[in-house]
């Protein structure tokens, strides 16, 4: 009989399972933050829409809302790679708008979770503006428009 040494077949085996999970965690967590970006320019964009809606209805909050809450429906959630969107909320309140998303993903490897009880992670994203009304925008523009024209005597 011929002695081999398979010291090298033990050192893969004990090693090739931690690269591959590493690999994988590595991979879930790109596909994590992607996702994570996606729902921040999602909520963003809804963001910028609201404001120019609510500019052009000023003073009519129950159409803003009914037409923030259809343009959040028409998100396209199979975009999303690795996660459920799971709540898109709508806030309006005198002359604020709150928009609020959130997703959450499930773990791949149960046991790994050890910062939360449940297998899942959580995504919150939050955006809030005031809304601008005209009023208020043309007293600051003419009350600029005196401190330039005022500057400009004093120059002369």
């Amino acid at each position: 009989m011929s002695r081999h040494n398979a010291y090298f077949v033990v050192e893969a085996a004990l090693v090739l399972p931690m690269v591959m999970s590493a690999m994988m965690i590595g991979i879930y967590l790109f596909c994590y933050q992607y996702d994570r970006c996606l729902l921040e320019q999602d909520i963003g964009g809804l963001m910028i829409w609201s404001n120019g809606v609510a500019t052009e209805n000023a003073g009519e909050s129950e159409e803003i809302k009914e037409s923030l809450q259809t343009r959040a429906s028409d998100i396209n959630l199979e975009k999303y790679t690795a996660w459920e969107m799971t709540a898109v909320e709508i806030k309006l309140e005198k002359d604020d708008i709150s928009l609020i998303g959130r997703g959450e993903l499930a773990f791949p490897i149960a046991g790994w979770n050890r910062w939360n009880d449940d297998n899942l992670w959580e995504v919150e994203v939050q955006y809030k503006c005031d809304r601008l009304s005209p009023v208020f925008y043309i007293r600051q523009y003419r009350k600029l428009q005196r401190i330039f024209e005022g500057e400009k005597e004093q120059g002369s």
